[in-house]
């Protein structure tokens, strides 16, 4: 899945975040596509678990310094986003049904995430005139 402008949401900070966190779910997808050993493929999976964490801490901030009138919402979808992750990667087999599954759940929910909510919230900061 390659980054388009129109993932942007018109902060710096989250958009560098939104950035690598697509090169994280391309390489996840790169390891599963190449039938990488599920060690190799877990590391990867725990990597983008880990950036995801740091920056949802990063937005969860801008939006409590900022007011964000949506942040209990928009907070609560990060917590079960990371629940779902941490369970995918409990249980995590690398290949057949569970791989593409995966896939199809880490696409689904950053494009619609981003596209989603993460627009709404930029366009909210944009207009309190924090872009970095």
């Amino acid at each position: 899945m390659a980054w388009q402008d129109g993932f942007g949401v018109g902060n710096a900070v989250i958009d560098a975040d939104h950035k690598r966190l697509f090169e994280l779910f391309n390489e996840f997808v790169t390891a599963v596509n190449e039938f990488r050993a599920d060690s190799e493929i877990q590391d990867v999976l725990r990597e983008l678990l880990d950036y995801t964490d740091t920056h949802f801490d990063r937005e969860e901030t801008l939006m409590r310094e900022h007011g964000y009138p949506d942040y209990t919402a928009h907070k609560a979808l990060h917590d079960s986003f990371v629940r779902q992750l941490h369970d995918v990667n409990s249980a995590l087999d690398a290949g057949g049904e569970k791989g593409a599954f995966v896939l199809g759940f880490l696409a689904k929910w950053l494009s619609g995430h981003i596209l989603g909510v993460d627009t709404k919230l930029g366009a909210y900061l944009r207009e309190r005139g924090v872009e970095a």
